[in-house]
């Protein structure tokens, strides 16, 4: 008996302790296949989905041992708020349409289409703009309800900087922006709550990450890319598109805007967890961050995102 209660207490002792952080909707799923793969080895983590600024929010005050945002911080906001920004993976997020007049067919859209649509200044999905970008496809006499994040959300900021690329209008107000309001159709908060609305009203329109989009069965939008070229969001598209950016040694961030590859998704974006020099005590969670990003593609894979590029991974592991 002492000898299986020592084997025991020493098979527990290699089972090290979970960080707990909140933050991005986009990677909920991921985290929660991070750390089933990987919690007995590097802790894991608990992670609570509550929008990219809220994650900016605990980072910076050291409530929790990390947040994740959408939103990469600037070297200057890392320095100034004592934090350390590690990419955790490619992603993209999807713009949602439920029209089942279209049979499964794919829908083209771009941003000044999207815009004038948020706006309130395209309500049929058999407007002309629409059908302009989609000739030969049956697009209904219905109505479209725009639904749209109200919450603090790193996916809103990639949506609207899409929006604002193309839209003048959009670009002076709401501009780019993660905290969006007073947009036509319905604001709700979180990213599962866009999936549930998109998908129980026929003629809606929203956005969330591929791998949700793909889980729900919705449809997903091909957007017009920099190079005026129509792109679904894919694992080429995502890694054209990451393959293309610009990485930041300082920050560890990517510059996607716009992204000039031929193939690249537009609306491409990066997770960045952050971890703050002020914790509070808590599980230092680097190490957990550094065997996922390096070890834990086949779970990127699995959630509808696309691994870092090496370069990007080489950073990673260089993260103390």
């Amino acid at each position: 008996m002492g000898v299986a209660l020592a084997l025991a207490l020493a098979s527990l002792s290699l089972v090290q302790a979970q960080s707990s952080g909140t933050g991005s909707t986009l990677v909920r799923d991921l985290m929660a296949s991070w750390t089933a793969q990987h919690g007995q080895t590097v802790g894991g983590a608990k992670y609570e989905p509550s929008g990219s600024s809220a994650g900016i929010a605990v980072a910076r005050d050291g409530t929790a041992d990390f947040g994740i945002t959408d939103v990469p911080l600037t070297a200057a906001a890392l320095q100034q708020g004592n934090l350390r920004q590690i990419p955790l993976a490619g992603a993209a997020v999807a713009v949602i349409v439920n029209l089942p007049e279209l049979g499964g067919k794919p829908i083209k859209l771009t941003g000044d289409i999207l815009a004038s649509i948020y706006l309130g200044e395209i309500t049929q999905w058999n407007h002309s703009q629409i059908t302009a970008a989609n000739p030969g496809l049956p697009l209904p006499a219905r109505a479209i309800t725009p639904v749209w994040r109200s919450d603090g959300s790193g996916q809103s900021y990639v949506f609207s900087s899409y929006l604002a690329r193309s839209n003048s209008k959009w670009r002076r107000t709401p501009g780019t922006s993660n905290s969006l309001s007073q947009l036509a159709g319905r604001g709700v908060r979180g990213g599962a709550a866009v999936i549930e609305a998109v998908k129980a009203t026929p003629g809606a329109i929203g956005y969330d990450s591929l791998g949700a989009a793909q889980k729900a069965q919705l449809a997903v939008a091909e957007l017009r890319n920099a190079s005026d070229k129509f792109i679904a969001p894919s694992a080429a598209s995502i890694n054209e598109a990451l393959s293309q950016a610009r990485w930041a040694a300082d920050s560890l961030s990517a510059d996607l805007d716009g992204s000039p590859g031929v193939n690249s998704y537009p609306m491409t974006a990066v997770p960045y967890a952050l971890i703050s020099g002020n914790r509070k005590g808590g599980v230092n969670p680097v190490a957990f961050f550094k065997a996922a990003v390096s070890g834990g593609d086949a779970q990127v894979t699995q959630n509808g995102f696309v691994p870092l590029p090496a370069s990007a991974k080489n950073l990673v592991l260089q993260v103390r």
